[in-house]
């Protein structure tokens, strides 16, 4: 069975029991790690790559900030990936939320600094082995301007219907032969 790496948003945690986690598990092994958003990118980058690497992982997918940890793991391991609602402008879109908010998974209060937020890209590297999906009622991230800035990149699948917390269950069939497709 196929090992994809789930990646969570700013603020939460890997859960096994997440919808979309759920979802992906039906047709693959979905495995998981947390990353810290008070930590720096680059410390964040080598846990995540380093689990990549030691469980063998064959696909990424990430959600909002995942989705450019998953873009930037993509590129440097050389795995293909999916997108959801991605943080393509880290800096910006991270500036709009620095302070103390609650992790949704586990209840823990965290704080993302100014100094954390400079330590990630200005931009997100998403290349034609990424798929990204756009809920265009997207709250948080502007599905618009994600959708102007890498149309001619990669494959983008939009739906009019969803926001941020999408959970794409429609689109699963999409998501599966992506990935059936290019995971040997």
């Amino acid at each position: 069975m196929k090992k994809v790496l789930y990646i969570h948003g700013a603020f939460s945690a890997f859960k096994p029991d997440s919808e979309k986690v759920k979802g992906l598990s039906k047709e693959f092994e979905v495995v998981g790690v947390s990353y810290s958003i008070e930590k720096p990118f680059n410390e964040n980058m080598k846990i995540l790559e380093d689990f990549c690497v030691e469980n063998e992982v064959d696909f990424i997918v990430g959600t909002s900030l995942g989705g450019l940890f998953a873009s930037e793991l993509s590129y440097r391991l050389g795995k293909h990936s999916i997108l959801i609602n991605p943080c393509v402008e880290p800096q910006m879109s991270l500036s709009k939320i620095i302070g103390k908010q609650q992790n949704f998974a586990t209840g823990k209060e965290e704080e993302l600094t100014a100094e954390l937020v400079a330590t990630y890209p200005n931009m997100a590297k998403i290349e034609r082995s990424s798929m990204v999906f756009l809920g265009m009622k997207d709250e948080l991230i502007d599905a618009n301007k994600t959708e102007l800035l890498y149309k001619d990149k990669t494959q983008i699948v939009k739906n009019e219907n969803e926001d941020h917390y999408w959970e794409f269950f429609e689109e699963n069939k999409k998501i599966t032969e992506f990935i059936s497709k290019r995971v040997a």
